[in-house]
């Protein structure tokens, strides 16, 4: 009715990101913006305080219940309620990057979805994710392989939808930014990036390994590896569905090929635009993107 006051519950800020549409009282701010007016999926709210969450399974630095999860970071506490509400109380203005990150991945891996730790790019069509430890340098290439004619998927976290037959295991885009360190030094910066639409699944088709171990012939071997990418191993093992985000692994595993490269930490004198184009020269036949020089 017009002129009627605002629900003073409502939550202002929409966001979409891994096939979700996510509102909040806060910004999202490293999601991509959506309209309001379709239902959400999650619903993110700050509280003053939590309620106990007695029991459960310890898990670092939270616990896993039956209907969802604790998670604490510095100061900050995030609830997750069945994958579809998230209670969070802590001193800060603004929903810290954790939320971003393992909040974010526990919401997935409850709604079915297997985490990945790993940024991945669209090239005509299909996924290269770069995968490796903290320093590896998988945003700084996903950035260089955006400016060689590829789109960004989603930087550090990436998400397997179960699969849907026996194509190919499909990546669904997720948060639009890369987090690089400036030309001058200092701290690491957001940075948005052209982005694969976010609700569109694309095949993934690489694995790019970054300073780890070589890449052993076989499909044991394939399915390990695989297994490795997962973000948080611990989380995703406590959480419910721990056999199907294996069995999503195993149906990828024999579906994409795997290039093992050493990592930023282990090769600095290698230039990127080097590392770029050894990551192009080993792309199956055919996706090759119609490059930048």
């Amino acid at each position: 009715m017009a002129g009627a006051p605002k629900d003073p519950t409502a939550l202002a800020f929409h966001g979409q990101a891994f096939g979700l549409k996510w509102t909040s009282d806060h910004p999202l701010r490293q999601f991509v913006e959506a309209a309001e007016g379709s239902s959400a999926d999650v619903r993110v709210r700050k509280v003053p305080t939590l309620l106990p969450r007695p029991g459960g399974t310890v898990v670092g630095a939270g616990r896993v219940f039956g209907d969802g999860a604790r998670f604490t970071f510095g100061a900050t506490t995030f609830d997750v309620f069945d994958g579809e509400r998230i209670d969070w109380c802590g001193p800060g203005a603004g929903i810290p990057d954790a939320f971003y990150g393992t909040v974010a991945a526990i919401v997935l891996a409850w709604r079915g979805l297997t985490p990945l730790h790993g940024s991945a790019v669209e090239l005509n069509g299909r996924a290269v994710l770069l995968t490796g430890p903290a320093g590896a340098g998988k945003s700084t290439l996903c950035d260089a392989l955006v400016g060689r004619g590829g789109r960004l998927v989603s930087d550090d976290l990436s998400a397997l939808l179960p699969p849907r037959g026996p194509g190919s295991p499909l990546l669904i885009p997720g948060r639009p930014d890369v987090r690089l360190l400036p030309d001058g030094g200092g701290a690491k910066a957001l940075r948005r990036l052209p982005m694969t639409p976010t609700g569109r699944p694309v095949p993934l088709s690489t694995v790019v390994l970054l300073g780890g171990p070589g890449v052993v012939a076989g499909p044991a071997a394939a399915c390990e590896t695989m297994r490795r990418q997962l973000f948080r191993p611990r989380w995703m093992s406590a959480l419910p569905s721990a056999r199907s985000r294996i069995a999503t692994l195993l149906h990828a595993a024999p579906r994409v090929a795997f290039v093992s490269l050493p990592s930023a930490i282990q090769r600095p004198d290698i230039p990127l635009t080097r590392k770029v184009d050894m990551i192009l020269e080993r792309l199956p036949v055919g996706e090759t993107p119609n490059v930048r020089a």
